[in-house]
């Protein structure tokens, strides 16, 4: 049978934490590639305030992600992003039973209980973050936990190997 998965992406905190850590511009289709070998898909949302993130709008829509606006009014708007997606997650698991598996992509702590949450509800989570950025408590909190950074490695390595070798070497 067929891992069912439901996709929610803390996006203020992913792509802050790959140019804090300089690993470039969050790569939206290798990550969904990543998890798409896990299961699949069934929902995928993504949270942030978007007009401050206009340019990764069409990768999303391309890796069929929902953008869930979260405007920004100012400095008091620091964890709009995460109880949304709290929110949004709890309801998933209450109302879908036939999500069995939840991937956080986040590095915050903030999101423990929830996974600890998931798991006594006898959901299987799945995390994401950067390594730098990632909280250890989120980490073992969760089944499973991959890097991003590992996954952009990873796809660096393949993409060089696939390259042929330059015209005019000897």
């Amino acid at each position: 049978m067929e891992t069912n998965l439901a996709v929610l992406v803390d996006f203020e905190n992913i792509a802050a934490g790959t140019e804090k850590e300089g690993l470039g511009r969050f790569d939206v289709e290798a990550l969904m590639g990543r998890i798409k070998d896990k299961g699949r898909i069934l929902i995928a949302r993504s949270y942030a305030d978007w007009g401050r993130f206009a340019r990764f709008k069409q990768a999303l829509l391309m890796s069929n992600v929902t953008m869930m606006e979260l405007t920004s009014h100012g400095m008091q708007d620091k964890n709009r992003a995460d109880i949304a997606m709290v929110v949004d997650t709890l309801e998933l698991a209450f109302t879908k039973d036939y999500i069995d598996t939840f991937v956080v992509v986040s590095g915050d702590s903030d999101f423990t209980p929830l996974v600890l949450k998931l798991r006594e509800l006898n959901k299987r989570v799945i995390g994401c973050g950067t390594r730098a950025s990632t909280s250890r408590l989120l980490i073992q909190a969760c089944d499973e936990f991959f890097f991003y950074d590992t996954l952009v490695q990873r796809q660096s390595q393949q993409r060089s190997r696939r390259r042929p070798p330059t015209a005019g070497k000897q």
